[in-house]
């Protein structure tokens, strides 16, 4: 069987050992398109995993322009493969790779579908884990290819959760990718079940009344949740001196 063409769509660390998968998979990556300059993380890392040179490399205000869908299109390429890419992917590109676009989501689809898993999981009591799954013009609503479950635990924050959840999206590539080659049938995400956040909700939950009444577990939760850096900034209060931020260290005592 002959190599898949991938263009793939990626950052940050994760993105880069995606990429070592599928070519340790025996794939070949024809194209890269990343974050703009100033939001990429760790672009020459990737550049290398993916065996190309800078030329090969677009950046995501690219696939705003005709001539950048254009030079994609040129790849002629199989499937695309998005890996905590923060752009949503537009109609003319998900429907120019005749095996669609897969992406990982740090998320148990069909729970917390968008932006901030972590921080819902924790908060709201939803099943935590990763999904890779075929996407679609919703947001994290295509068929799903493979699951891991990772359970938010009592002693979690935002960003302890978060790091689990980025090591298990390139465990459920490495799951998953067979069943892509194998073209086994994905299961189809029922619209009524699961939950959906967008990233602007985080902001909003993240102010504290502090003439409001907490049930006790419900307020360490928010707290431990949003201690979420980079994706949030902690939560906080106002004061007549300026805005107080609150972070927590939760710890486990065997």
């Amino acid at each position: 069987m002959s190599a898949m063409r991938i263009v793939f769509f990626g950052n940050t660390w994760v993105a880069r050992d995606v990429v070592r998968v599928l070519r340790g998979a025996g794939e070949e990556v024809v194209g890269l398109v990343l974050h703009d300059d100033g939001k990429r993380v760790l672009g020459e890392e990737i550049v290398e995993a993916a065996g190309l040179g800078e030329a090969d490399v677009m950046s995501a205000a690219d696939l705003r322009t005709a001539e950048g869908i254009e030079r994609l299109r040129a790849l002629g390429a199989d499937i695309g493969f998005s890996a905590l890419f923060a752009h949503i992917l537009k109609p003319p590109v998900l429907t120019m790779f005749p095996r669609g676009v897969v992406n990982v989501h740090p998320g148990y689809l069909p729970w917390n579908r968008g932006r901030n898993a972590q921080v819902w999981s924790i908060i709201e009591h939803t099943p935590g884990g990763v999904a890779l799954h075929y996407m679609d013009e919703g947001v994290d609503t295509g068929p799903v290819i493979e699951r891991v479950e990772v359970p938010a635990e009592p002693w979690d924050t935002g960003a302890s959760l978060r790091a689990r959840l980025e090591e298990a999206c390139v465990e459920v590539v490495r799951m998953g990718w067979p069943k892509v080659v194998a073209r086994t049938p994905p299961t189809r995400q029922d619209p009524r079940e699961g939950t959906a956040h967008k990233a602007a909700e985080v902001e909003r939950i993240s102010r504290i009344d502090l003439d409001a009444t907490f049930r006790a577990g419900d307020l360490i939760d928010l707290l431990r949740a949003l201690t979420s850096q980079p994706m949030a900034n902690g939560a906080y209060f106002d004061t007549p001196r300026g805005r107080v931020r609150v972070t927590v260290n939760v710890e486990c005592e065997e």
